[in-house]
């Protein structure tokens, strides 16, 4: 069998597909001429026309074939002829683009170097090139922020709503309304920062011996009162301190003044056998006259609850007063004159200081004196206070000295230990003063100018820059925290009350 070239083969290949696509069919003699280029080269000229007539008619049949489908091949010297004659540019350009983007995943492989240390917690981070999706992104930030913000706190630097800086003087002004304690963290020692403010009675200064500086306990309202019959209400802002109303009463040393406890009323006592009542919301005052010609309202308290108004009296008699209806319960009687008294805040026990060294205990329940302890170094004790969270007792004697009491040991023992002893001072405590969150303490005596000391009680130790060089306060004779520790006032015999803000606490 005789074998057919590949020029044979691919001359009738062509002849089919011109007879398919409608062409007309080449005589024998093209046919003949075109298998004699081969192997003939005697006539030049003819086989240039030949060649170039041929070449027309090969374009004319690739553009057609390009359009039309190629059958398929019947073999596989057919596919690979048919490829190396009807490749065409579709077959061409797939092929191309195929090697390409074969050889730019190898480029993109051979670029991208592998790690050399792989950490799953960098598949979290919100800048992993690896992340799916931003939902997923801001989930995880999300979940990383309010886990650092519960063990650590938010920082102040990142709070976007924030106005001023919380050590602006302005943030503690804009709290008003009910008494917040202050803040978290403890209160540090050594040293305690304070700015003194205008002072609280700059637009009146006519109280004289300032006798009582009380806080209203939800509004930034303080009150005054002195030895010159009068009573001021200001508002408390620091800056301008400004009068809201004066209380006069002609011929009425106003020695003490206190406030009950939902802020409503004062009492003004006084050395007279008579004293008055003023009611803040409506303006009212009333004037009650004392039926007992052998006590005076010189000295009161008045408890937490607002049941019970304790009165010193002559001979150390205590007088028991209903807080509503100002009448008389009971008269207590202890072996020494009482120069100082004080409820504790649960209302459930009055304590008493007296002339000499004992302290006595009376519950007001049951009616009758649970204990009478030694106060430990006293000679004659002058002031007497308990903490507001109930646990510590408080006093002062007039050799300056400052004992600190557990309060549940004092309830049973007849000899109890202080637990503090502050011995900063050299005359006589005339004033004392706990803070709201019961770990500050101040002290003071009237007896020398700027005899003032800021406690802090967790440690037992005095802050050695208060009070300030030349700070002249005068001879102090009232101290008191506004209620939240915002706060501090310091009323003198001199007739003015200095103000100042206490900056570790926040809040009013």
């Amino acid at each position: 069998m005789s074998m057919i070239s590949d020029e044979d083969l691919i001359a009738q290949i062509m002849e089919a597909q011109r007879k398919q696509i409608g062409l007309k069919p080449e005589d024998d003699s093209d046919g003949a001429d075109i298998a004699e280029e081969s192997s003939d080269d005697a006539n030049s000229d003819k086989e240039e026309s030949e060649s170039t007539g041929n070449e027309d008619e090969k374009d004319d049949l690739f553009a057609k074939l390009e359009e039309q489908e190629i059958d398929k091949p019947k073999s596989d010297r057919e596919r690979n002829l048919m490829s190396r004659v009807f490749g065409g540019r579709t077959e061409l350009v797939s092929s191309i683009l195929k090697d390409e983007n074969s050889s730019e995943e190898v480029r993109g492989e051979a670029k991208k170097r592998s790690a050399a240390w792989h950490d799953s917690d960098d598949e979290q981070d919100e800048d992993f090139p690896g992340k799916k999706h931003k939902t997923e992104l801001r989930a995880t930030v999300g979940r990383r922020r309010k886990n650092f913000e519960k063990i650590v706190g938010k920082p102040k630097w990142a709070d976007l709503d924030r106005e001023k800086d919380v050590d602006s003087d302005d943030e503690v002004l804009r709290t008003v309304g009910h008494v917040v304690k202050g803040t978290t963290t403890d209160l540090p020692q050594g040293q305690i920062e304070l700015k003194r403010l205008k002072n609280l009675n700059r637009e009146t200064k006519n109280e004289g011996d300032i006798t009582a500086v009380l806080f209203h306990p939800t509004s930034m309202v303080a009150i005054m009162t002195g030895m010159n019959g009068i009573a001021s209400i200001v508002a408390v802002d620091g800056t301008k301190n400004e009068k809201l109303h004066t209380i006069g009463l002609k011929k009425f040393k106003i020695a003490c003044c206190g406030m009950s406890s939902d802020g409503n009323e004062i009492i003004l006592g006084s050395y007279r056998k008579f004293y008055h009542t003023y009611n803040l919301l409506s303006g009212q005052s009333y004037t009650l006259q004392i039926k007992d010609e052998l006590w005076t309202m010189k000295n009161f308290e008045i408890s937490k609850c607002g049941k019970y108004i304790a009165v010193t009296g002559g001979f150390g008699e205590i007088h028991l007063l209903d807080g509503r209806s100002k009448e008389l319960i009971d008269t207590i009687q202890q072996n020494y004159a009482c120069p100082s008294l004080c409820f504790t805040p649960d209302s459930k026990y009055l304590i008493a200081h007296s002339n000499d060294t004992m302290v006595s205990i009376y519950h007001l329940a049951k009616r009758r004196f649970v204990n009478v302890f030694t106060d430990d170094g006293c000679v004659n004790g002058s002031f007497i206070i308990v903490c507001p969270n109930n646990r510590f007792l408080a006093t002062g004697n007039r050799q300056g000295i400052v004992n600190i009491y557990l309060l549940e040991k004092v309830l049973k023992e007849k000899y109890p230990t202080p637990e503090r002893v502050i011995s900063n001072l050299t005359t006589a405590i005339g004033s004392i003063a706990f803070n709201c969150t019961s770990e500050l303490m101040a002290i003071a005596s009237p007896d020398v100018p700027d005899a003032i000391k800021l406690i802090h009680l967790k440690s037992g130790t005095v802050y050695r820059n208060f009070p300030m060089m030349k700070s002249d306060l005068g001879r102090v004779t009232r101290v008191q925290f506004s209620p939240g520790s915002g706060y501090l006032a310091v009323g003198s015999r001199e007739g003015f009350v200095s103000l100042f803000r206490v900056k570790h606490y926040q809040n009013y």
